[in-house]
């Protein structure tokens, strides 16, 4: 095992090394040390029998990036290790270290682990994550990514929103690493603004590019108010079994403002257990719009909770929920979101425009993906719009 009192490391990187915590993040900026320190902790583990796994988001990153920052590690502390190019592994101190990349999940299904480190986790997908913590048998097991953010993803849900003591980041600028080159951050700063800097430089979670509602503002938007004073209350529904089937529970005031105070929002349960978890929520509802699968509807209906199908005029949506977004005369938009929808409020952070193809406007249509909770407020506020009624008691 590696003694790290031999090695020079920053403060925030030894408390990310050192950690007890069952899985650690390193959050950082460009130049933080993130790769540096996820070598190192994996380098701690080595014991034998010990088998562990490195993952990077493609096999150039791999190669490039964490493989090579982990032999230079080997080299320098006079480790011993037998690497196989062909099959991208390290034996080392009675271990094996596989190198993997994370483009096909499904691949990384077969070996029992002690230990997975995830390098840049925030450009992998959450099914990678999961994969790999089903691989993680042997002993006293552990997983760790390092990544600089990318958006309210999986990372942020996890480390962040989670509330888990087991999932414990440690967070550091790219300012904090004393032992880059003079210059090398001022450069950035020079490149690099707004949230891209924030993101990159301070490692902060901010705001994908390209994304659909950029009016969205946690501070603004989020808010948990009176609903007993509310005027109409309404749902909304968006059918789904391997992708979420989502509810949403909104109200009016007098004014005609919507606020979302509720949410259930689970993939993979049959559609009686869905209209149980509706019908627990009793009251008056001034409408319930959902997604157009006639057999879902049915069945719904069936269970007791009855439905029309929604307008899914996807652009003429999307405007109407802008225009409640943008704050008002009063400081106040005409959509507030209570905290404890956090899906629809995490969707709200990833939900972006396709990417700019040619011969195509880039803002064509939003990708198909993170949309569960904001296709089912998209048909609640078209429907809403559409009333121009607010019945007030």
């Amino acid at each position: 095992m590696t003694d790290l009192t031999t090695i020079k490391v920053l403060p925030k990187q030894k408390s990310f090394i050192t950690s007890k915590a069952k899985y650690p993040a390193f959050i950082g900026g460009v130049g933080s040390g993130k790769t540096y320190s996820g070598c190192l902790r994996a380098l701690l583990r080595l014991d034998a029998g010990l088998d562990g796994m490195i993952i990077a988001p493609t096999y150039p990153m791999l190669r490039d990036v964490v493989q090579r920052t982990f032999l230079e590690w080997c080299d320098r502390l006079e480790i011993r290790y037998s690497f196989s190019k062909s099959e991208e592994k390290v034996e080392l101190c009675g271990a094996v270290v596989l190198f993997r990349s994370s483009d096909q999940p499904e691949r990384l299904r077969g070996p029992n682990l002690n230990w997975a480190y995830l390098d840049e986790a925030a450009l992998m997908s959450e099914r990678t994550w999961k994969v790999v913590l089903g691989r993680l048998r042997v002993g006293k097991p552990s997983a760790w990514v390092t990544t600089t953010p990318a958006g309210y993803n999986w990372v942020y849900r996890n480390w962040v929103d989670r509330g888990d003591a087991a999932y414990e980041m440690i967070h550091a600028t790219s300012t904090e690493n004393t032992f880059l080159d003079k210059g090398y951050v001022e450069d950035l700063r020079a490149n690099y603004t707004g949230e891209f800097a924030s993101q990159e430089i301070e490692g902060n979670f901010v705001a994908f590019e390209g994304l659909v509602y950029p009016e969205f503002s946690r501070e603004i938007h989020i808010a948990e108010n009176d609903v007993s004073k509310a005027g109409m209350h309404c749902r909304a529904i968006d059918f789904g079994y391997t992708n979420p089937f989502v509810c949403l529970w909104g109200c009016t005031d007098e004014d005609g403002r919507l606020h979302i105070y509720d949410e259930h929002y689970k993939p993979r349960t049959l559609i009686r257990e869905h209209a149980e978890t509706i019908l627990r929520r009793k009251g008056s509802w001034g409408f319930t719009v959902s997604d157009h699968d006639a057999q879902d509807a049915a069945e719904l209906s069936a269970c007791g909770v009855m439905s029309r199908p929604a307008q899914k005029d996807v652009i003429r949506g999307i405007q109407k929920l802008k225009a409640r977004l943008a704050v008002q005369k009063d400081g106040r938009p005409r959509l507030t979101i209570s905290p404890k929808c956090t899906n629809l409020i995490r969707e709200f952070g990833s939900y972006r425009w396709n990417e700019t193809k040619e011969g195509r406007n880039d803002k064509e249509e939003p990708v198909k993906e993170n949309d569960h909770a904001m296709d089912a407020l998209r048909y609640m506020v078209i429907e809403l719009d559409n009333k121009k009624v607010f019945v007030y008691a």
